[in-house]
């Protein structure tokens, strides 16, 4: 007899092994004891950490460095003034002159009202300066004046005002300070940088005061020290260069450019040019030597270039995450060099870990310290090992070998385009910031090229708001159109209106049900910030062309035809501020690739070693994301929906 069964799942037991501590105290556990030191010792062995070298560590150095600086810093202008570190190279290189908002303008409108009143109240109880005494007149002189659109205003009268109108919130404080704060931006405009055009406020004689005229002439003297010493507090502030011309960006090239000099002691110059500077960060690689070192006397002037000699004890180079020299010691645990992923094309990933993984501890370090603006040279390193032994370290790249050899921090010489490399062997620290904040884009163009409609766009993405801010680009050309379309609004109202004659019986003014399929338009438009740029030939070339601005026409029933203008500082150059046109706008073809341009517009703050704050106004050029259309076309027929 068979008896059936079904089998069962085995019975699984679990049983979990840890340990049991049987004393209160821990030293037992934190001693960490070894029950196996032969396995530790074999495995040492077998990864060659018991393998002896024929070598010794080196114990004592001795460096010898030649140092020389900067001594003169020449601009876009080509105007060569002497070198200062006042402020970082990064700022003198980079500033421009801003647009002063409405916030700014009520800003410094108060400090020079308190200047003002600060030089009064320490001048003589004789000229009898009384506190607050000018206020009301400098307020009518230089006033914050709300824009109003007058009948018979031309067109461009008529958009500079709508355009300062379309921004809402300006508009609202704008209208806040008006008649109760000074426009310091007015008057900006009427010192212009110069503290004796105060005099022309100073009264003659016995006239009575007007409104052109309030300055009591006891008073002249205090008047010109609260002019002196409130520009001298806007140029500090916004850190402006001398004038316009002063400054190192170039419109045609949208980038900046500027050299330095640096004096070798020996009678002679080097000159380093920095001709594409965009990125926004200036360091060493900024850099390039615009001419060859020329042999000057044997005779060093030891003021200018200065060597020293140094005799230290050589550290081991580090770096965080650092793989430690000794086998058995713990190690940075955020680092995992073991999962470093490169392919074969990483090439500089593959030499970072190859380094860091067989080579780190084979460096060693000798800190010293140069002041910024310097052009240093190693001469060479005389190193003493253990042993006693002394060795001469050459350079990676010694003279005389190929162009091609391994170096690094060496800056190109320009010695024109079919002639062999060379490179400057010396290192350059120039005075940059170490750190920088930077403020939202206060402006933003982006460059795209349309190969459609045959020509190039600057597009307005961000526009400034005249409160020290920007704004949507888009949004601004919405409320400007909505502002022109009210104006035609209130244009077309008519206080009676009166109806034509009609006779009932003629053939034309019987109603009619057809309606045409199609309808012509004679071409569309596009966002009026979008700027357009045509190619035109540069002067006395038939080849060679640039990208000239152009304008797109504004088209409304109220005013003929005019051109619509940019808004923001950069595209505005050459444009006054009526909206006529002063001088024309160039671009080289070459700074317009087909990837596209974007140029962005912040303002920027830092803290320079000696404790200053600086802040400046600057700009800086990215790649764009590729090719674009407008959409732009003519003589369209299209579908009648109407």
């Amino acid at each position: 007899m068979s008896i059936k069964y079904q089998a069962c799942e085995p019975f699984r037991a679990y049983n979990r092994l840890e340990g049991r501590p049987r004393e209160e105290e821990l030293d037992d556990s934190l001693a960490a004891k070894v029950h196996d030191p032969l396995w530790m010792l074999a495995r040492q062995f077998q990864f060659g950490e018991l393998k002896g070298e024929d070598a010794g560590s080196a114990i004592f150095a001795k460096a010898a460095i030649n140092t020389v600086r900067m001594t003169s810093f020449t601009g876009a202008n080509g105007l060569k003034t002497p070198y200062s570190e006042a402020i970082p190279l990064e700022t003198r290189v980079e500033r421009i002159i801003p647009e002063i908002d409405l916030k700014m303008a009520v800003r410094f409108g108060k400090k020079f009202l308190q200047l003002l009143d600060e030089e009064g109240s320490n001048a003589p109880a004789s000229q009898g300066y009384v506190i607050g005494m000018y206020k009301n007149s400098f307020l009518e002189k230089f006033p914050f004046v709300i824009p109003k659109i007058e009948e018979g205003e031309t067109a461009q009268e008529t958009t500079v005002k709508a355009r300062s109108l379309s921004l809402q919130q300006a508009s609202a404080f704008l209208r806040a300070m008006a008649g109760r704060a000074l426009n310091g931006r007015a008057l900006w405009f009427y010192l212009d940088r110069d503290f004796s055009n105060i005099n022309a406020l100073v009264i003659t004689g016995n006239q009575a005061p007007t409104l052109d005229k309030f300055i009591l002439s006891k008073h002249k003297t205090i008047a010109q020290e609260a002019s002196k010493k409130w520009i001298e507090f806007v140029v500090s502030e916004l850190n402006l260069p001398e004038n316009s011309q002063d400054d190192s960006w170039l419109n045609n090239r949208l980038e900046y450019t500027f050299r330095t000099s640096i004096n070798e002691g020996d009678g002679t110059e080097t000159e380093l040019k920095a001709d594409e500077y965009f990125q926004g960060h200036l360091d060493w690689y900024s850099f390039d030597v615009a001419n060859e070192k020329e042999e000057g006397s044997s005779s060093i002037d030891e003021s200018i270039r200065k060597r020293e000699v140094l005799t230290v004890i050589p550290s081991e180079a580090s770096f965080a995450g650092m793989p430690n020299s000794r086998w058995w010691e713990m190690e940075d645990g955020s680092i995992d060099l073991g999962n470093l992923k490169a392919s074969d094309t990483d090439i500089a990933k593959i030499l970072v870990t190859q380094y860091a993984l067989q080579y780190s501890n084979d460096w060693l370090s000798i800190p010293y310290d140069i002041p910024t603006g310097t052009f240093a040279e190693v001469e060479g390193i005389l190193v003493r090992d253990t042993f006693g032994q002394n060795y001469f370290v050459d350079a990676a790249h010694k003279n005389g070998e190929s162009w091609n050899e391994w170096n690094m921090y060496s800056l190109t010489v320009d010695k024109g385009e079919f002639e062999t490399p060379a490179f400057d062997k010396r290192i350059l620290l120039p005075a940059a910031a170490v750190k920088t904040l930077e403020s939202e884009a206060i402006e933003e163009i982006k460059f795209i090229r349309d190969e459609m409609a045959n020509m190039v766009w600057g597009i307005e993405s961000r526009i400034p708001d005249s409160l020290g801010g920007g704004m949507d680009g888009y949004e601004a050309a919405r409320n400007l159109t909505s502002e022109f379309e009210r104006l035609i609004q209130e244009d077309e109202v008519e206080e009676e209106i009166v109806l034509p004659e009609i006779n009932l019986n003629a053939v034309d003014s019987r109603a009619t049900t057809y309606k045409p399929q199609l309808k012509y338009q004679l071409g569309n438009s596009v966002s009026e910030n979008w700027i357009p740029f045509i190619a035109v030939h540069q002067t006395g070339s038939n080849r060679e062309i640039h990208f000239q601005r152009a304008s797109m026409p504004r088209i409304m029933e109220i005013f003929d035809p005019h051109a619509i203008r940019p808004r923001t500082l950069l595209l505005r150059d050459g444009i006054n501020d009526d909206d006529s046109q002063k001088t024309p706008f160039f671009i080289n073809e070459e700074e317009i690739p087909r990837s596209g341009v974007k140029l962005t517009g912040t303002y920027q703050r830092t803290r320079w070693y000696n404790g200053k704050i600086v802040s400046w106004y600057g700009r800086r050029k990215m790649t764009g994301r590729g090719e674009g259309s407008s959409g732009l076309r003519f003589d369209l027929v299209l579908d009648n929906k109407e």
